[in-house]
């Protein structure tokens, strides 16, 4: 199990110079937001539309960042590992409620239990998570690949960065 915290690039100013829309609470990025010139160049992990659902399920604020016609296409990973997609996690959600970050990382790691069942071997899971910092609005990002259980430490990692 790793997990490596490292900078990012201001999130609000990349959805800018993009022409996307900023949102207020959870967003999923597409896998290769850091890098893409326009939104043409988006792609997403097949998981995205997954926890989209359960995140509205479970009523975490989310939002998108681009309009659905303007949808990235999905690329399917064929691996051991569930890909999870990117999940930014603005500074008005942690300053608001804190818990929703508990609550989402909870819901992911009932799916990912779900998932694995019955399969042997080792089940491992990757996911990063972008997280605004309330004060400075600076970006930093959370690797994490490992198993299910250790997302449980998660929340107070995020919170930590979060309050920096």
């Amino acid at each position: 199990m790793t997990t490596t915290i490292s900078d990012y690039p201001n999130v609000a100013e990349l959805l800018a110079n993009l022409g996307c829309t900023y949102p207020e609470g959870v967003a999923l990025l597409p896998i290769n937001f850091e890098s893409a010139t326009s939104i043409a160049e988006f792609k997403q992990v097949s998981e995205a539309s997954t926890v989209k659902t359960l995140l509205r399920n479970a009523s975490i604020p989310y939002g998108e960042i681009f309009d659905r016609s303007k949808k990235p296409p999905y690329v399917q990973n064929n691996s051991f590992e569930w890909i999870a997609p990117t999940i930014f996690v603005s500074a008005g959600l942690i300053s608001g409620d804190a818990n929703y970050i508990s609550v989402a990382l909870n819901v992911i790691s009932n799916y990912a239990t779900d998932f694995f069942k019955g399969i042997s071997g080792g089940k491992s899971i990757k996911l990063e998570v972008v997280i605004e910092k309330t004060k400075s609005k600076t970006c930093k990002k959370i690797t994490y690949q490992g198993d299910v259980d250790g997302l449980k430490n998660l929340p107070e990692i995020i919170r930590e960065i979060a309050d920096e």
